[in-house]
């Protein structure tokens, strides 16, 4: 059973928190108190996690929330801040990229489960997000699956909702991106990359405008900025390079 956020925060039981509790290995968890920290770019959303996920999940504190991933990054590698698990959303503002602040956070150390959530496609962010460094990937509108990924993080587990995707340990994560050469991914703007995102998925620039509250005008200026700086001739073959990765 599936909620949405607005029914999280509302409801006395939520199916999360049902699905958590059968899946505790009989009280061995103890019910231990869960430092957790939440990253998310809408502050609507942010706060209405903080809210709802200690009461579907059993023993949860939030820490601290931010819709800053530079902040979460700076207190990940605090030890008198840093939370037992990170839920960070993979779009976020300011050219901040989800995929990135896991990326650097992974790199610093080998603590800190980090959960990917997403409102939008599981199967496109879910190899880039284990590359990156994360432990999980779950969708926001899922309260069992969230429940679910939180309960596998806290035993020091991994959670994957697709298919054919496996994600790492904290420790595995951290020694193979130290040991990986410098990135040469082009730096584009989280909205640059969120624009070729949807367009990948089939969107249109209309629909995209209107999801961004901006002119269709603006969304073409920075798709056609986006395939400058993937060194691309067309739009086709940006959104192809930047999909799989094969960056010059």
């Amino acid at each position: 059973m599936s909620t949405n956020l607005l029914d999280w925060a509302n409801a006395d039981d939520p199916a999360g928190r049902l699905h958590y509790m059968d899946s505790l290995d009989n009280g061995a968890d103890g019910f231990q108190p869960l430092r957790l920290a939440i990253v998310d770019n809408d502050p609507l959303t942010v706060k209405l996690l903080a809210q709802a996920v200690p009461r579907w999940v059993p023993g949860v504190q939030v820490m601290w929330y931010t819709q800053s991933g530079g902040d979460a990054a700076r207190k990940c590698t605090n030890p008198e801040l840093a939370p037992d698990i990170l839920m960070l959303d993979m779009s976020l503002n300011d050219g901040e990229s989800g995929l990135d602040v896991c990326r650097l956070i992974r790199s610093d150390t080998d603590k800190v489960p980090v959960l990917g959530i997403t409102s939008f496609s599981l199967t496109y962010y879910a190899a880039k997000l284990a590359a990156a460094g994360a432990q999980g990937l779950a969708t926001k509108s899922d309260s069992s699956m969230m429940s679910l990924a939180i309960s596998r993080l806290r035993r020091g587990g991994t959670f994957s909702p697709v298919s054919g995707v496996q994600f790492e340990t904290t420790e595995e994560a951290h020694r193979r991106i130290i040991s990986e050469p410098a990135s040469t991914r082009p730096k584009l703007s989280a909205q640059e990359a969120r624009i070729l995102d949807l367009l990948s998925q089939g969107r249109k620039y209309a629909q995209i405008a209107e999801e961004f509250g901006v002119t269709e005008s603006s969304i073409r200026t920075q798709s056609h900025r986006a395939v400058k700086k993937l060194n691309a001739n067309t739009l086709s073959q940006a959104i192809a390079i930047w999909v799989t990765g094969t960056w010059q």
